[in-house]
């Protein structure tokens, strides 16, 4: 009778385990899609029996829950980099776009220096001028749209980083309540699940470093910096460096997270504020740049009223800032003085003092260093000047931006279309002037002018005149067939230059007065077979004049106008440094999105509910439930039969 006993204990063993697998494997379908969920299965272990008896059935059953912890530890880093690299395959196709689209700043200042070459053919046309002068109007309209839209780029970044960190600090509460809930419940399937999954989900904002505890609690670190531990949670925030640069703390006492732009969408947020500010910078360098040379250029010229040119552009001046750490009297104040030396990426610098090695500067954004020269109190350097006031002590140090805002302030000044100096500030004309404004040739020989231009440094056989006679009648008379004197036409009689005529014949160098062209020279090369006596007259440019014209047409090409070479190298070469950031961070999104998906099919291969699996386990489990079924109902028929015959 023991025996029917021990059969009928022995299948109630087996029942009750396939019980709780038809249990586990519903369990396991229900959570087919819950995220974190690992698959749970049935351990089944024999029962113990005596020797030579028969067995014992089976143990009570086990429930283990799928180790995936490399599996899943793969995952999490795919998400960081796919997020990341997601953001800024937005972001950074975004900002290439500001300077093609609607700002589209190349193509309005090359439709610029385009209309200035035809004006140059007629520079007397007021209808082209006009041309001109709305040319100019676009110019700084799409300067200002690619600004614009750079700011909203940058915004969205700040408003993306911001409740980037709201999200993580809420899951980083949750599991600091999942492992109050694990020292509770040691390794609860439930809460691991939870777990999983808050991990999953932080992982896509910064990078996640973990340390599982016995009880399957967790510590978490993400760049070296404690997030989560015994003690709680350390709440991410928002911070701002005195340079105005955006980053990231953590805890009450504001540790510094280290995320670079590759470290979720926290590290691609602060990457889109750095590219999209640094596009800002550059930007406004060449608007600097832009405006500057066009400026030098007008000045170089005479407008249609036979005045000297004045600035077309207005553009905002560089700005200094002092260290609030500084402990000198230093005070400074910049100009941009050659523009064709400012960097492309605009800078900012950092302007430091040393009282043993002197001033020097760093570039913000290239980190290169430039030599800072010093005459009296001016500083010079990337094609800056800085008066200096007061004393600087040992360590003192200065925030110099070249083009703070530069591309959302340009505007234009010139307001009349006579502003704009096509003309040369000189015409040359063989012979004397007469009182009535013409010139009377009586030259025995000929003398033939050549192109003019403008340069730093005359010619080693020109005649310099100095500035001060700038803008008067001059005449140049010769006294031999290769000797001549420069002098006023008002008086004829006082030498102000002298020169001579050799193989390559000669040149007159004129300086400009102060203004945006101090510095500079109107050049023009002169040469023939003069006889003694002969004169060659020079007069202000006329309104027919578009050599000027020519010069500010030529600007966008020429080499020398900007630290790329030319104009239009500068432009280009910021557009296509963006436009390959953006494929880079395009290509990349779609890499690490794969490596998403690989991850996420190993993790599902070794954690997952493979529900077809499931099916056959189901099957099996409902065969052997009704097997053990039967085994309880044989035994208790035998067990009646046996009552029956007593």
């Amino acid at each position: 009778m023991s025996g029917i006993t021990n059969a009928m204990n022995t299948a109630l063993s087996g029942l009750q385990l396939f019980e709780a697998g038809i249990s586990t494997v519903s369990n396991n379908l229900a959570n087919a899609t819950t995220s974190g969920y690992s698959s749970e299965s049935v351990n089944a272990q024999t029962a113990v029996g005596a020797a030579g008896q028969p067995g014992a059935g089976v143990e009570p059953a086990q429930i283990n829950r799928a180790a995936a912890g490399f599996a899943a530890a793969q995952l999490r880093s795919a998400n960081t980099a796919n997020a990341s690299a997601s953001a800024l395959s937005t972001s950074l196709t975004a900002i290439s776009n500001a300077l093609t689209n609607n700002g589209d700043v190349q193509t309005a200042i090359n439709q610029f220096f385009s209309d200035f070459s035809t004006l140059a053919s007629n520079p007397s046309s007021t209808a082209l001028r006009q041309t001109v002068l709305s040319d100019a109007q676009n110019i700084t309209g799409s300067f200002q749209t690619a600004s614009i839209s750079l700011n909203n780029i940058v915004a969205g970044a700040q408003e993306t980083l911001s409740s980037g960190i709201t999200s993580a600090n809420t899951l980083l509460s949750q599991l600091a309540k999942i492992n109050a809930g694990l020292e509770q419940t040691p390794n609860a399937s439930g809460l691991l699940d939870q777990q999983q999954a808050a991990l999953n989900s932080l992982s896509q904002y910064l990078p996640v470093n973990t340390i599982t505890q016995s009880n399957g609690s967790v510590i978490i670190a993400t760049g070296g910096t404690m997030l989560l531990d015994q003690s709680g949670v350390q709440a991410l925030a928002v911070a701002s460096s005195t340079n105005g640069k955006t980053s990231v703390t953590a805890g009450n006492d504001k540790t510094p997270v280290t995320l670079a732009e590759a470290d979720g969408s926290l590290g691609g947020a602060l990457g889109t504020i750095t590219a999209g500010n640094q596009a800002l910078q550059s930007l406004g360098g060449l608007a600097a740049v832009f405006a500057g040379q066009v400026n030098t250029a007008q000045a170089q010229g005479l407008d249609a009223n036979g005045n000297a040119g004045q600035a077309l552009f207005s553009v905002p001046t560089p700005s200094v800032g002092a260290n609030a750490n500084n402990t000198g009297s230093a005070s400074l104040t910049a100009s941009l003085t050659n523009p064709a030396a400012l960097p492309g990426d605009g800078g900012p610098f950092t302007l430091s003092y040393s009282s043993t090695s002197g001033w020097s500067a760093l570039d913000q954004a290239s980190g290169q260093s430039y030599s800072v020269s010093t005459s009296g109190s001016t500083l010079s350097f990337a094609g800056l000047s800085l008066a200096l006031s007061g004393t600087a002590n040992n360590g003192d140090s200065f925030t110099v931006n070249p083009a703070p805002n530069a591309a959302a302030g340009l505007s234009v000044v010139a307001t009349s279309t006579s502003a704009i100096a096509a003309a040369d500030p000189y015409v040359s004309t063989p012979g004397i002037l007469q009182s009535d404004g013409s010139v009377q040739n009586n030259n025995a020989g000929t003398i033939t002018a050549g192109t003019d231009s403008v340069t730093s440094t005359p010619a080693s056989n020109a005649a310099v005149i100095p500035a001060s006679y700038y803008g008067q009648n001059l005449q140049i008379t010769f006294t031999s067939s290769t000797a001549y004197t420069v002098s006023t036409v008002a008086s004829p009689g006082t030498t102000i230059a002298s020169g001579t005529l050799g193989s390559n014949g000669g040149n007159l160098a004129i300086a400009y007065p102060s203004g945006a062209a101090s510095g500079q020279y109107w050049q023009l090369p002169i040469s023939g077979t003069p006889a003694s006596g002969d004169v060659l007259t020079l007069t202000p440019g006329s309104s027919s004049s578009g050599s000027n014209a020519q010069r500010l047409a030529a600007l966008w090409t020429v080499n020398g106008t900007s630290s790329a070479g030319s104009l239009e190298q500068g432009f280009v070469g910021l557009a296509t440094g963006l436009g390959a950031n953006a494929a880079a961070a395009q290509q990349l999104a779609s890499s690490t999105s794969a490596q998403v998906s690989t991850a996420t099919t190993n993790l599902t291969t070794v954690a997952g509910v493979n529900t077809d699996q499931q099916a056959v386990i189901l099957t099996n489990y409902e065969q052997a439930y009704q097997a053990a079924a039967k085994a309880i109902s044989t035994a208790n028929t035998m067990f009646e039969s046996l009552l029956n015959a007593v």
